[in-house]
């Protein structure tokens, strides 16, 4: 044992020296772990904050719920045999005061309600009843808002005002609703009513289309066993059109994006823990190399292997402890100070925490992956012989002997690790499949830089040398370096694939957190316009206006009775926009280009000049809510007709672009019919109030609703994320950058001696710089066309398969990236030469 601690000594002691030459190494992996920590955190406090809470963000164990109708007296006595039953109906009304009007979220509760949690409210004592305040007095119904909008109407607390054409007196203002996180993103502001309210209002249609009534019952079940619940309720609910969900699922979109990102950073995080691997290979192979004389001497001494092991890996094990130290201290502290920041965004409380486990899963894999990454160096230094001393010194180590090294038990350690970082990182995402996928990705890019790199050293091999000095020793030394060439474009090659990777996963995320377009928020919104109203509007809209945007859609409304030749009523449904698609008339509309907001999933748009058969496209969620697909027929009943069209198409549009239709027809279908116009008007920057009260004074009859700011709110949120991926890209490419640099280390001797022996013969400086920088940004440029093809093809199955979100490319960044790798590799390569290109050849040919 005494042995063994001398020679940890001994090999910490050699490494003081070098210490500034490790700096790459130990940023690259502490950047690695800092994303695999910060991921695991916030992803552990989410899911115990889930687990521990659903039943209270929920509101209840499971919810049902669906848009057309209440749940009949069979329904309510299915759903009152598991539990404890609440009723919730969620809705948009206009509400109207003397002061002015406003566009409300209405939430209609039942007198369980709430089963679990408790509505906050300054005028709702502890103990007392919500169902029992919100009564109705000899007066009106009572109605907890928004403090926000009592100050819109006007009102105190105590005054009355109309909801729907009907007169609610305001009790009080509403603090929190326990099931808002489940709610997700609504538009307009709260206001909190009995379900015997809701009944006594005359005018219940939504003022915006495309906003149905849905109705919720909340369950508290009797054996509070979440899954099972859902499950026998589904089984016993069947073809009965009814939504049932779970706690995860009701958190919406908004999770589903949070989800998004943190895979996305395990995947960054994995890969730059990857490319770290690679920082400590090139490194600790171009450090053995250097070492190489003093190798010999410790084994011309006496050394064994096994002493000559232990001296360099404990070497590794500090460097790899720092840098997996920093990236602790990093990962954990910015989790730790990001989570109350992130609950916010995401509606969940998630406090301050440090999470021990997800740490040390963290430390393991970065640990792991040094390890793995310089074993084969470290195989590569105990094979240096004392005979070294005799033949050139400190230029190469010999060549690892692949069919010695996978035949003999040495390979055993190395298969530990690659299983370790497996399970390591099966913990993380909890996807083998990802997993397991990446990893084959990752080596099997690496046998394909190899084999790539050989392939082209021997058609070098066999072309006609150039006539010109400069190109030909460029080509001669790619062709003759061997290992040299070799490391260089494996790992330069890694590094660019995994940049690839990073930007395209950056880009899908940004398209599928912001939308393909670039697009305006709308302001304000009004329907029911007629044509005249619409062309005073666009009058006093346009350029250099405080209304720099307005646009109009025709709509008109309409019922579904028929889903590919069978009645409408015998098909059974799936998911809220189904079933409000099939609650009776809805809101319809027929467009010759599609909307900025709106991109497509599946089909084509028709041409702007169609005039062919009846089209339809529809919201990409109704093509398993109606189970129909593209060429099926959908027939409505409109002003008493029946129109059939053919599904061409289904799409998608982003809450940030405002209201959307859920079934938009072709031209020439449905302009016969008396239509009303939907307009949506956007105010410039800052002068939003103004073109509020000009509005209200130059169109005192119409109603328009104020949406921009709830929709501003959904974009900022999903900005943050898009910032965010954009930030967490930006390290990961400046890491793959780092390791570039690090790569150019291997072999540096080597060159160091050629261009001693070069310049003896009587090559200038500047010779010499320029055929490094040839060798270097042919081999850069060699590294990057199969790191590009790679890339894509690794972006393209994690974005689509892995991620489930649509495949984008941004040709403009990564070509950016890429030249800008392809230059620094160049230009690094030929600064490796600098220090024997400008010294004295004799004080250099002393040192070899």
């Amino acid at each position: 044992m005494g042995a063994f601690w001398g020679a940890v000594r001994i090999g910490l002691l050699d490494m003081r020296g070098d210490l500034r030459r490790f700096l790459l190494l130990v940023v690259c992996l502490a950047v690695g772990t800092a994303l695999i920590s910060g991921v695991n955190s916030v992803g552990a406090s989410i899911t115990r904050a889930i687990d521990d809470g659903a039943a209270e963000l929920m509101g209840g164990d499971v919810e049902l719920s669906r848009a057309d109708r209440l749940a009949n007296a069979g329904e309510l006595a299915t759903m009152a045999g598991f539990g404890t039953v609440s009723t919730t109906i969620d809705t948009n009304l206009r509400a109207e005061s003397a002061a002015g009007d406003a566009f409300v979220d209405l939430s209609a509760i039942g007198p369980t309600y709430p089963l679990l949690g408790q509505v906050l409210s300054p005028q709702l004592p502890p103990g007392q009843s919500l169902y029992d305040l919100l009564a109705p007095s000899a007066e009106a119904h009572g109605a907890l808002l928004d403090p926000i909008l009592l100050d819109q109407l006007g009102l105190a607390v105590g005054d009355t005002f109309s909801l729907g054409g009907t007169s609610f007196e305001a009790r009080g203002t509403l603090t929190k609703l326990p099931d808002g996180p489940v709610r997700g993103f609504r538009l307009g502001l709260t206001a909190l009513v009995t379900d015997q309210g809701f009944a006594a209002v005359s005018d219940r249609t939504s003022p915006l289309p495309g906003l149905g009534t849905w109705y919720r019952y909340k369950l508290l079940l009797n054996d509070r066993d979440a899954e099972a619940g859902k499950a026998a309720l589904e089984t016993a609910l069947a073809d009965s059109g009814w939504t049932v969900r779970s706690a995860r699922d009701g958190l919406g979109d908004m999770v589903r994006h949070y989800d998004l990102f943190m895979r996305f950073l395990v995947i960054v995080g994995l890969g730059s823990l990857l490319i770290g691997g690679v920082s400590v290979w090139t490194g600790m192979q171009a450090y053995i190399a250097e070492r190489a004389g003093v190798i010999a001497i410790l084994r011309s001494m006496g050394a064994t292997r096994a002493r000559i092991f232990v001296h360099f890996f404990a070497q590794v094990a500090a460097l790899a402890a720092v840098g997996v130290g920093i990236g602790l201290i990093i990962g954990g502290g910015g989790a730790f100070a990001a989570l109350p920041v992130i609950g916010r965004a995401v509606g969940i409380d998630l406090a301050a925490t440090i999470h021990i486990q997800a740490l040390a899963v963290a430390a393991a894999a970065g640990l792991v992956t040094a390890f793995a990454f310089a074993y084969l160096p470290l195989q590569q230094a105990q094979t240096i012989r004392p005979v070294l001393l005799f033949r050139s010194r400190g230029l190469s180590a010999p060549p690892i002997d692949w069919a010695a090294l996978l035949l003999s038990w040495q390979v055993i350690p190395l298969i530990a690790a690659a299983l370790a970082f497996f399970l390591l990182a099966w913990l993380m995402t909890g996807d083998a499949v990802l997993v397991a996928a990446f990893g084959l990705a990752a080596a099997a890019a690496a046998v394909v830089f190899q084999l790539f790199i050989r392939a082209i050293q021997r058609a070098l091999a066999r072309l006609p040398e150039p006539r010109a000095r400069i190109p030909r020793h460029a080509l001669r030394a790619i062709s003759g370096s061997g290992q040299n060439a070799a490391s260089v474009v494996v790992s330069a090659g890694m590094a660019l694939a995994m940049l690839v990777v990073v930007l395209v996963l950056q880009a899908n995320l940004r398209q599928e957190f912001l939308g393909a377009s670039a697009f305006d928020v709308p302001t304000l919104v009004a329907s029911d316009l007629f044509p005249d109203e619409v062309d005073a509007l666009a009058a006093i809209a346009g350029e250099g206006t405080d209304i720099p945007r307005f646009v109009a859609t025709p709509m008109l409304r309409g019922a579904l009775t028929g889903i590919a030749g069978q009645p409408a009523e015998t098909v059974r449904t799936n998911g809220p926009e189904a079933t409000f698609l099939l609650a009776g008339e809805v809101p319809l509309t027929f467009r010759t280009l599609l909307p900025a907001s709106s991109r497509i999933t599946a089909g084509e748009w028709w041409p702007a000049d169609y005039t062919g058969p009846g089209l339809v496209s529809l919201h990409q969620s109704l093509r398993s809510g109606l189970g129909v697909d593209l060429g099926d027929t959908l027939t409505f009943t409109i002003f008493g007709e029946q129109i059939t069209a053919t599904i061409a198409s289904f799409r998608d549009y982003s809450w940030q672009g405002g209201i959307d239709f859920l079934a938009t027809f072709s031209p020439g279908v449905l302009e016969s019919y008396p239509t009303t116009l939907f307009a949506a008007v956007t105010a410039a920057p800052g002068r939003e109030e103004a073109v509020e009260r000009q509005l209200a004074a130059d169109f005192p009859d119409l109603r328009f609703i104020a949406i921009g700011d709830t929709l501003k709110q959904i974009t900022d949120a999903l900005s943050q994320l898009s910032f965010a991926a954009v930030l967490v890209g930006g390290l990961a490419v400046g890491n793959g950058l780092l390791v570039l640099i690090g790569s150019l280390a291997t072999g540096r001797r080597q060159r160091e001696a050629d261009a001693v022996i070069t310049k003896v013969l009587g090559a200038t400086r500047l010779e010499l710089m320029a055929t490094a920088f040839a060798q270097y940004l042919i081999l850069a440029i060699l590294a990057a066309l199969p790191a590009i093809l790679i890339g894509l093809g690794l972006g393209w199955l994690v974005s689509m398969v892995m991620l489930n979100v649509d495949f984008t490319l941004n040709l403009d960044a990564l070509l950016v990236v890429l030249l800008i790798a392809i230059a620094i590799t160049a230009c690094l390569g030929a600064m490796t030469i600098l220090r024997a290109a400008s010294a004295r050849p004799a004080r250099l040919l002393r040192d070899l």
